[in-house]
């Protein structure tokens, strides 16, 4: 089963640009049988801000591909999410992609 990590999810929805309803998205991959994780969803509240970053380090690294969302650019997590992603050759994936061009994706990634 291949595991997408959801990059910027965890930035305030008040511009315009970000108005992405995550769970629409996850309920959209796990219906193409991926295993989604969402980092706003872990237990990081009470983490320092570098363990943070460790911890959602290594959950990228346990996945196959990044969702990055259209306001990744506005949190230093979501940009450094990213670059690590990139540097760990994980296939990226940028809202909005269709149900066809991630299925495409899945079965590249050998799902």
């Amino acid at each position: 089963m291949t595991t997408i990590y959801i990059c910027g999810g965890d930035i305030p929805q008040d511009s315009s640009k970000s108005l992405v309803d995550t769970d629409k998205i996850k309920a959209k991959l796990k219906s193409l049988k991926c295993a989604v994780v969402n980092p706003i969803e872990m237990p990081f509240t009470k983490m320092s801000w570098t363990d943070k970053l460790d911890s959602r380090v290594q959950l990228l690294k346990k996945s196959q591909a990044v969702y990055v969302l259209p306001n990744w650019k506005e949190s230093i997590m979501s940009r450094i999410e990213l670059t690590v992603a990139m540097d760990l050759k994980l296939e990226t994936i940028f809202h909005p992609t269709s149900n066809k061009e991630i299925k495409q994706i899945i079965t590249s990634l050998g799902s």
